[in-house]
């Protein structure tokens, strides 16, 4: 499965850690417990906290992605999708699933893959259906 390479930055570097360990991570609110969807811009007095999450959920919806390839071969066929996160948040993400399957609710959790081949590109999260061993594919 080719990704495209992910550097971190400052504000990543907490999630980042957290998938270099196998472990997803979420941002939550310390007074009420609440978890923050990824794309919220929290407040400068949010009392905020990375905490490890499920890493599990549902697809919600996805779309079949046609890539070229560059040696004329057939394009390659990529699943990408939105997961309702155990915690309630929506996770845009690759999906490691049969591009022929209706995906609809169905369960799957996070596996962590290298974004690229240099040392300094991060492990990344790929939601694979439930039941697999653990390995994308």
């Amino acid at each position: 499965m080719r990704i495209n390479p992910v550097a971190r930055d400052e504000e990543s570097a907490e999630f980042f850690d957290g998938t270099a360990l196998g472990e997803f991570r979420l941002l939550r609110r310390r007074g009420t417990g609440e978890y923050l969807d990824p794309r919220t811009v929290p407040d400068p007095g949010d009392d905020l906290e990375w905490t490890p999450a499920a890493g599990t959920g549902t697809v919600v919806s996805w779309s079949v992605v046609h890539k070229r390839v560059r040696d004329g071969g057939e394009p390659e066929r990529v699943v990408v999708g939105i997961v309702e996160l155990a915690e309630g948040p929506w996770w845009w993400c690759r999906l490691d699933a049969d591009p022929d399957a209706d995906l609809w609710k169905l369960p799957v959790r996070a596996v962590f893959v290298p974004s690229g081949p240099e040392s300094d590109h991060e492990k990344v999260p790929v939601f694979v259906p439930a039941e697999e061993d653990g390995h994308a594919r």
